[in-house]
């Protein structure tokens, strides 16, 4: 009987362990972000980014959360897109993904590059929610050294992408700007 009672037991822990990884996976999604540059567009100045953009923010290449986790890129799903890209001229500025879970306060900031006094040339926040559809709200910028660029007048020059969107999972969506694009995919 003692024995039976064992059995019994670890099978519901085994069943309870597995049914809270089910439902943890249930709540994950994967969300990858191509960010580009248009072909012979005319640079389309914006706002610049706070110092402070990412203050509220978890910043993917440095957290420890393990709910909000960088991917390998062999799992990338955009790849395919972002060759295409490429191969019409489009310059890719950024492309990465993570899992997280859905949460209207959490988001998840990226940058590439060295930061010069806190600005990256390539910076973005991205935020997915949920009320009565899915959106995604992101605002990315592409940031240059004014000398670089032979402009005189602010020291860095910014184009800015913001957009707020509905979405659908599994299903591929073009953010456009004048100067920039961005391509997103968010799937379970």
């Amino acid at each position: 009987m003692k024995h039976l009672y064992k059995k019994l037991s670890l099978l519901v822990l085994a069943t309870l362990v597995s049914t809270m990884t089910m439902a943890q996976s249930a709540d994950e999604y994967l969300v990858e972000v191509v960010f580009f540059g248009q072909p012979s567009a005319s640079l389309v100045m914006g706002t610049p980014p706070d110092l402070d953009w990412a203050d509220n923010a978890v910043k993917l290449d440095e957290t420890a959360r393990s709910d909000v986790q960088s991917i390998d890129p062999t799992r990338f799903r955009l790849s395919q897109e972002a060759r295409k890209l490429e191969q019409n001229g489009y310059q890719i500025y950024l492309h990465q993904a993570w899992t997280q879970p859905l949460d209207n306060d959490l988001d998840v900031a990226l940058s590439k590059g060295e930061a010069d006094n806190g600005i990256y040339p390539i910076q973005g926040l991205v935020n997915l929610s949920k009320d009565n559809l899915m959106e995604i709200a992101v605002s990315f910028w592409r940031n240059r050294k004014a000398s670089d660029l032979q402009m005189s007048g602010a020291s860095i020059v910014s184009e800015n992408l913001h957009q707020r969107r509905p979405l659908r999972l599994n299903e591929t969506h073009y953010l456009d700007h004048q100067s920039l694009g961005m391509l997103v995919r968010v799937s379970r």
